[in-house]
Parts: structure tokens; C-alpha cells; sequence
């Protein structure tokens, strides 16, 4: 069922804009939480959720799937600019469902990044288990355009732990203070930093191809447990050359838990080289 309005706001109307800083320090905190070859800092503040939850005074959003179309790393120094529109409106299982959309550049106008969400209504029942903390141990590769995969080829592409303790108080004082609010607005630490994660992951395969133009799909299937470690894996469904030595590689991603649990299964993609490095 679809509703023409959620809180006084329709699909189609803007939620609102935020602003904030991208420096040495916060993309220092951002590595070492999502990984050492993460490039977008701005996936902490995670804009999607977070305007939803500064218009409409909610929290405990439920994340089902996220898309990212990554333009260009922000530039730390530069203060990024955000709006936010939310698109559709719905009713699944009895809940509300929100579609919303976000758009950030750069004091100078430089694109950054584009992205949507969709979100249920409603906090997860039961407190996860926690399991024993473990290292991030990636490797840090930064490859350029030497990506050579064939169709059906698989790529580990690591493992990464999800936070707890120290590690996700760490996290949730570098959201707060990227998004100048005084206490974290959700409990999903875990989900949004993954997506940080594998941002950093597929980039070391399909380097700044994907950096600069590339997208990135996911989908959340369990909820991310912290402490967990999980492990992703990719297959290459599509690589193919057109006339001009253009390339355009498609990855499959499936990432499971050390229960064997798929929490979040992607599909990434690049065009190799891209036309914003041209």
C-alpha cells in the first residue's frame, strides 16, 4: 500500500541538507575502523539515514538495501554539502517504508557522491551475541588499472571485523562529530561502516576506475553482529571490451558471517577507464 505522505512530508518533497568537514583526522579515524583503503569518509555520516532522522525526529531505522554511485574521493580540507529528497513512500509488513536519496559536493562543487536507501520503520528485536574481538587484517593493495579478471572468476576479497567496545565508541564519537549532533541517532554502526568497508574492498581490485564512477549496490539480509567477522567474496559476471578498449566489469558480492549467515549481498561495477579520469 502506498501512502501519499509520511509525517507531513510527500515523496518528491526535499528533507533538508547538511554540511560538514572532511579532514586528516576524521578520514585517520574512518580507516581505522573501516579499513585502511577506504576513500570515502562520508559513508560514516551515512546522509541517507540521517537526514531522514533529523526531519522527521526518528530513530531506529531498519536499513534493507543501500546504492552508492562514487564520483570522486572527497578532498580532505573541504567542507561537503548534502540534499536530501526522500522519493517513495510505502507500507510493508504493516510498517512505513521510506525510499531517500542524497546527493553530496564539496564547498566547490566538486561531486562526490550519490546515494539512496531505503529504510522499514522499527527497531530489531534481540541484542546480538557478541563474539570475540579480532584484527582487521587486509591487506592495503592500492592497484591502478591493471585489473585483468575474466567472467566467472571469484575474488576474496578479505575479511573485516565488526565493531564493538572501544572500537564502535570510536565510531559513533567520529559520526557525532561529522554530524555536529550530541549522542549517536541509531544503532547500526555495524551495517553503515560495512558499507565503508566494502567500498574500500572492490576499490582495491578495480582501482580508481571505480574510485571515480563506480557504483556499488548492496543489500541487507541478517543483521551485522558486532564483533562478528565476516568475509567477502565476489564473482565476475560481466567483462567485456567494447571498440574503443573500453572495458565495463561487473562484480557479484556475498558477505557471510562466521556462522556462514549471507548478511548483505552487492553487485559493484566499473568502467575501465572511467570518463571522469579522462
Amino acid at each position: 500500500m502506498r501512502s501519499a505522505r509520511f509525517r507531513g512530508v510527500a515523496a518528491g518533497e526535499q528533507l533538508g541538507n547538511l554540511e560538514y568537514l572532511i579532514n586528516d583526522d576524521v578520514m585517520a579515524g574512518y580507516r581505522a575502523l573501516a579499513g585502511d583503503c577506504g576513500n570515502y569518509a562520508n559513508l560514516i555520516a551515512d546522509d541517507c539515514e540521517s537526514m531522514a532522522v533529523a526531519r522527521f525526529g526518528i530513530s531506529g531505522l531498519t536499513t534493507a538495501w543501500r546504492r552508492f554511485e562514487f564520483l570522486r574521493p572527497p578532498t580532505p580540507g573541504r567542507r561537503i554539502q548534502v540534499g536530501g529528497w526522500l522519493k517513495e513512500i510505502r507500507e510493508k509488513d504493516g510498517a512505513p517504508w521510506l525510499r531517500v536519496s542524497a546527493f553530496a559536493v564539496d564547498e566547490i562543487g566538486t561531486e562526490i557522491l550519490r546515494s539512496e536507501a531505503a529504510f522499514t520503520i522499527g527497531n530489531t528485536e534481540a541484542e546480538p551475541q557478541r563474539a570475540a574481538e579480532h584484527r582487521n587484517d587486509a591487506p592495503t593493495v592500492q592497484p591502478g588499472r591493471g585489473f585483468t579478471g575474466l567472467v566467472g572468476d571469484s575474488l576474496r576479497l578479505g575479511e573485516w571485523v565488526a565493531p564493538y567496545g572501544e572500537r564502535l565508541r570510536a565510531y559513533e564519537k567520529l559520526r557525532c562529530e561529522l554530524m555536529g549532533i550530541a549522542k549517536p541517532i541509531d544503532g547500526q554502526g555495524e551495517t553503515q561502516l560495512l558499507a565503508g568497508w566494502l567500498e574500500g574492498q572492490v576499490g582495491r581490485r578495480l582501482g580508481d576506475d571505480f574510485r571515480w564512477g563506480g557504483r556499488l549496490a548492496m543489500a541487507h539480509r541478517a543483521p551485522v553482529v558486532p564483533g562478528d567477522r565476516l568475509a567477502a567474496d565476489a564473482i565476475i559476471v560481466r567483462c567485456d571490451e567494447d571498440h574503443r578498449g573500453t572495458r565495463y566489469t561487473t562484480l557479484i558480492v556475498d558477505i557471510r558471517n562466521d556462522r556462514d549467515e549471507t548478511v548483505a549481498v552487492g553487485e559493484a561495477s566499473a568502467t575501465m577507464p572511467s570518463p571522469r579520469l579522462l
